[in-house]
């Protein structure tokens, strides 16, 4: 079988472009780091892919709302305890108050202290967020939860929401609790947090206090201990949740990297050898092109 130039050259052209389209691949998948440039190489593979992006993509998520439910309960954990501290601080002034030995110059300065805690507790039911919400109006974060209308009368002005965020596949979370349950639901009195206080200042300066208004001070402070002991039960639960997102989030990007990522050092041993193929292709071709009868005369 005779084999014509022409044959030969196409021939020789087609092998040669063959190996340019082998090492082109090659470089891509070099450049890129993957395994895989296009599903149709690997269907199921690439499926699979998809599935393990979209795990990440949601638990990544997760992650986030974790995070910003864990920052709105440590501001309110900081703040419920900042508030325990004080009112631990009235109830002593009110059993000072209360003993027959005061007179009146020292109950008087003794309430003088009282409404100066008075005034700190309203500030610390004003906390707000890091995105400048009211931590404690529900809902309604743009308001400050507590209104002093004077004269020792004050009401809430939030709303009683409470916001449930999605910290997991099966596992929601309140990232708060409401001004009206923390400080005007109180069991156990006929007060709320504020009145309580501004009461006890008052009954200390007209020397009418009684042992009720250490009651209504005791009251209050187990309602603010009740929801701090919830508030770090749900910390702990977001902590736990945040643990097992990042095992899924590990574990999932170690398959993604199992499936997508190309092994860079035989790619690159691949590569050399293709780059090799092709310039002893092209340097063949050229050899050849240049014989002619005239080379053995």
């Amino acid at each position: 079988m005779r084999v014509s130039t022409a044959q030969f050259q196409m021939e020789s052209v087609s092998r040669m472009l063959q190996q340019q389209e082998r090492l082109s691949d090659i470089q891509q998948r070099v450049s890129t780091g993957r395994r895989i440039l296009t599903p149709s190489e690997d269907p199921a593979g690439s499926a699979r892919i998809l599935d393990l992006r979209q795990v990440v993509e949601i638990n990544e998520q997760y992650q986030r709302n974790a995070d910003m439910v864990q920052a709105r309960l440590e501001s309110q954990d900081i703040t419920l305890t900042s508030m325990v501290d004080v009112y631990q601080r009235i109830r002593e002034l009110a059993v000072q108050g209360l003993n027959d030995t005061q007179g009146q110059e020292n109950r008087d300065a003794i309430a003088a202290e009282i409404r100066q805690h008075l005034d700190e507790i309203i500030s610390l039911s004003g906390r707000k967020d890091v995105s400048g919400e009211y931590l404690f109006s529900g809902f309604n974060g743009e308001v400050a939860p507590v209104s002093d209308n004077g004269s020792g009368s004050y009401s809430y002005a939030g709303d009683q929401g409470q916001r449930r965020v999605a910290i997991g596949p099966s596992r929601n979370i309140e990232d708060s609790d409401n001004g009206f349950d923390l400080f005007f639901n109180v069991e156990n009195t006929s007060e709320n947090a504020f009145s309580a206080i501004y009461n006890l200042a008052v009954n200390l300066e007209s020397d009418t206090q009684s042992g009720t208004d250490l009651e209504q001070i005791d009251a209050v402070m187990e309602n603010l201990s009740n929801f701090r002991s919830r508030t770090g039960a749900r910390l702990k639960s977001v902590d736990v949740q945040n643990n097992v997102n990042e095992g899924v989030v590990v574990q999932s990007k170690e398959l993604l990297s199992d499936l997508e990522d190309l092994d860079l050092a035989e790619a690159i041993t691949e590569l050399n050898l293709r780059r090799a193929g092709l310039e002893a292709a092209q340097q063949s071709y050229v050899r050849v092109q240049g014989l002619s009868l005239f080379n053995f005369l």
